[in-house]
């Protein structure tokens, strides 16, 4: 039985300019730090940043559970299960089991002295496609910007939509493809802000401009079902991913070809890993992002999107966004991509 120290300390990651999309307009970004250390001074950290706009628990939720944890764990064989066990009690706080999974694996690749990927026995990609992210921006704007992704590496743009007037939506579209040739994979995410019959309406509109596939165009598993048969493009659900059983409602629908997973909204690496292989199995491409979180717990998306193991692009580039991060960052992306 390990018995280990838990302390914590809050942050905030202010961002450089405010991040706009159809659900919020996000100025800054807050969690904590934990770190756990065992009688011999062997230490671990983990990042605990819950998003409440798109989650289920708060940051005030999250400290009110830390106050009261109590760190004794026993590690078996089965290191994944021991500590998936041992975290049941916390699954309704995901961003804060998050924290605490990071925290435990990072202690014990520094008692073991053993990485992370050698841990958890994964074969990781040896680099990482990512995805740019255009907010909301004017359509010239939006097009200059995309040239400018393009031309520093990348392949693939994510665009914000969720106006209140869909032609600006399409006029921002029209602008990109105009400014990018076709070999440019474009993905939009509209983060719930359509009705079922607006997503109807205005996906078959953006069917034209070749779109990889629309994320979380509608909330909740029965929208997408009923979208699904009215519409081509490709569906990936993101906020309508509660917890891991509403993940694998997904997987199983038979709906979706595209299924993005967040580490700090899905409760931590361990589970990630578990849907990327069980979506991978059904032909369901996985496409890991991050929460606006720090360095520190975007580490985790990095390792689940290496081993992911696929040209998919993911969704990783958020650090730049912020002034001033808690440490520099281990994993810069150069031409689009992240090399491990």
């Amino acid at each position: 039985m390990n018995e280990l120290e838990l302390t914590y300390l809050p942050y905030s990651l202010k961002f450089k300019v405010p991040f706009v999309t159809s659900k919020v307009i996000m100025k800054e970004r807050k969690g904590f730090i934990i770190e756990v250390t065992d009688s011999s001074g062997v230490k671990g950290i983990g990042d605990i940043a819950p998003l409440t706009e798109f989650g289920v628990e708060s940051c005030e939720t999250a400290e009110e559970q830390l106050k009261h944890i109590r760190l004794k764990i026993e590690l078996r064989e089965n290191i994944r299960k021991s500590i998936t066990d041992f975290l049941t009690p916390y699954d309704n706080y995901p961003a804060l089991r998050h924290g605490l999974e990071q925290a435990i694996l990072s202690f014990i690749c520094n008692k073991t002295k053993l990485k992370l990927n050698e841990l958890l026995e994964l074969n990781l990609a040896k680099e990482i496609n990512i995805n740019a992210v255009i907010g909301f921006l004017p359509p010239k704007d939006s097009a200059k910007l995309a040239k400018d992704f393009v031309n520093e590496g990348y392949s693939t743009i994510k665009v914000k939509l969720g106006r209140e007037n869909f032609a600006e939506d399409e006029a921002v579209i029209n602008e990109i493809r105009n400014a990018v040739n076709e070999s440019v994979k474009l993905r939009v995410d509209i983060n719930g802000k359509w009705n079922l019959n607006e997503a109807i309406d205005n996906l078959n509109k953006l069917e034209k401009y070749n779109i990889e596939y629309a994320e979380e165009p509608v909330s909740g598993f029965e929208k997408f079902i009923d979208l699904s048969k009215e519409t081509n493009v490709a569906l990936a659900p993101d906020e309508s991913l509660r917890n891991k059983d509403d993940a694998i409602a997904f997987i199983d629908s038979n709906i979706i070809s595209f299924l993005i997973l967040k580490p700090m909204m899905l409760g931590g690496l361990i589970s990630v890993l578990e849907l990327s292989q069980l979506a991978k199995s059904k032909n369901i491409t996985p496409v890991i992002t991050s929460s606006f979180e720090s360095t520190v717990g975007r580490v985790n998306a990095v390792i689940a999107a290496a081993a992911v193991n696929t040209e998919t692009a993911h969704g990783l580039g958020t650090a730049k966004y912020f002034e001033k991060d808690l440490i520099e960052d281990p994993f810069q992306i150069v031409k689009g991509k992240i090399k491990l």
